[in-house]
């Protein structure tokens, strides 16, 4: 047990605890969900894991209750694993070092999971609870929420008998949310066209780190920096001056997170040298000053570096640098510009070198289908312009809104008991599984509601401490506000 366990309220914390003991980035589930079955079998409650690792569990209705609707809680099981460059940890073995700060929890040097793994507890506290009222409760924990949602599509509609859906993975206090961006993942990749070097290059390593980061969702909006595409614009300009030949590009790993890092390894004569250090100097004050605020660590370094042997064409490393330079990245339609609803956005999430092929990789979110695939279609058309070839996959729904729902009465009542203000109803620019839910349960009505959380998806994600609280007694209400059968 760690210091965790000392925060009220205990049985959350007690929880969130536990689980940051066991290793569980996405696709690597397998230790969390043996770890909520053995829960069930601990408390006697009937339980399924079904073929792709989703847990199912029941728990009846307390005393007096067995006539209300039955609630779905749900959450997923996975993690984001990003961490600091100092960082040795190991995701697949290690447990997160979460620890108190402030009035926060926070993890060291790698992100804390509190996204989901507060939403994870809460569920587990409602079910391992003896003395809180409410009615039949089927809790849903989903795998791999975090790259690809492949456990809400597996969900089947006999998984589900519940009226009411509730979902833990919202990031903000007294903030209810009922609608989200559908997303689509896009891979542009180029066949590398080698050559041998002259002799006559200087070679270097430009290394961009200490960008801010963060969810490719819920932050695209705060024009942060992408480390990608920051580099690369050097990339062009240094090509507008000299004959630039790339050797390899690799930035960003994670399709959901803003790229903090980003590497490039470069050929250009010699006799551009002391231009290149004045250009370099002036792009990392240029870059400093205009992200000063998004990112304050901005650190970008050039080393000059052993020559290597080959690299990319001159023609084929012109291509790739404009593709990338001209790819749309961030906001590209909000859904009203009076209330900043963001409708359409894509993050430039990764540039990787291997084997022979150079790989970018974006994720376009929108809450329209239309303006989706046709972001796709642009997006498309600009590579395959430089050689590229296009793939598409990982497609999942947006989730429509029902503004006059009786669960979203139900906890918005909830909200303004704990809160005494009326929450924010919203619909957020991020995949929720909750859109799958809609499809797959299309008589179901969902919400989705959380605790403040802040930079998820990167190692300066944190909780706060007081809002896990608040949200926990607004869960504790919803459930013993809901409707009796009909």
């Amino acid at each position: 047990m760690s210091e965790l366990v000392t925060l009220q309220p205990s049985c959350i914390w007690k929880f969130f605890d536990e689980i940051c003991q066991i290793p569980r980035p996405s696709k690597h589930e397998e230790k969390i969900t043996a770890y909520l079955v053995d829960f069930a079998r601990n408390h006697s409650l009937a339980y399924k894991q079904d073929t792709v690792g989703n847990v199912f569990i029941e728990k009846p209705a307390t005393a007096g209750y067995e006539n209300r609707e039955t609630v779905v809680l749900q959450a997923h099981v996975d993690m984001v694993p990003q961490k600091r460059n100092d960082s040795n940890h190991n995701f697949l073995t290690d447990p997160i070092e979460a620890y108190i700060d402030g009035n926060f929890v926070r993890a060291k040097g790698t992100t804390l999971g509190a996204d989901n793994g507060i939403g994870v507890s809460m569920i587990l506290a409602i079910l391992d609870s003896k003395d809180i009222p409410h009615g039949p409760i089927q809790a849903v924990f989903t795998i791999d929420e975090e790259t690809g949602m492949t456990g809400a599509f597996a969900m089947k509609p006999s998984d589900i008998t519940a009226k009411y859906l509730m979902n833990l993975d919202t990031e903000n206090e007294n903030e209810i949310t009922i609608g989200c961006a559908g997303g689509l993942d896009a891979n542009f990749t180029f066949e590398l066209e080698y050559s041998n070097l002259t002799g006559h290059e200087k070679v270097y390593t430009l290394s961009l780190s200490g960008l801010t980061g963060g969810h490719s969702g819920f932050e695209i909006i705060l024009s942060r920096a992408n480390a990608n595409k920051v580099l690369c614009e050097f990339l062009y300009a240094i090509m507008e001056k000299t004959d630039l030949r790339l050797i390899s590009f690799n930035g960003g790993n994670m399709r959901n997170a803003i790229p903090r890092e980003a590497t490039a390894v470069i050929a250009f004569n010699r006799s551009f040298e002391n231009l290149f250090h004045k250009m370099f100097e002036r792009f990392v004050e240029d870059k400093m000053s205009q992200f000063y605020q998004t990112d304050p660590h901005f650190s970008c370094i050039a080393a000059e570096t052993i020559s290597e042997a080959k690299a990319i064409s001159q023609e084929q490393t012109a291509g790739i640098i404009r593709a990338i330079v001209n790819c749309p990245n961030g906001p590209v339609k909000y859904e009203n510009h009076n209330c900043k609803i963001l409708n359409t956005s894509t993050n430039l999430s990764f540039v990787n070198t291997k084997d022979g092929k150079l790989t970018v990789g974006c994720l376009l979110r929108s809450i329209d289908d239309n303006n989706k695939h046709q972001l796709a279609n642009a997006q498309k058309a600009i590579f395959e312009l430089y050689g590229a070839t296009a793939s598409f996959s990982g497609e999942y729904p947006g989730w429509q809104p029902i503004w006059n729902s009786q669960l979203l009465t139900v906890v918005s009542n909830a909200c303004k008991t704990v809160f005494e203000t009326e929450p924010k109803v919203d619909i957020v620019h991020a995949g929720l599984e909750c859109g799958i839910f809609a499809d797959t349960f299309p008589a179901m009505e969902a919400v989705s509601f959380g605790p403040n959380i802040k930079g998820p998806h990167s190692p300066n994600e944190v909780v706060e401490i007081e809002s896990v609280g608040k949200v926990w007694h607004v869960l504790q209400e919803a459930l013993k506000n809901i409707p009796n059968k009909q």
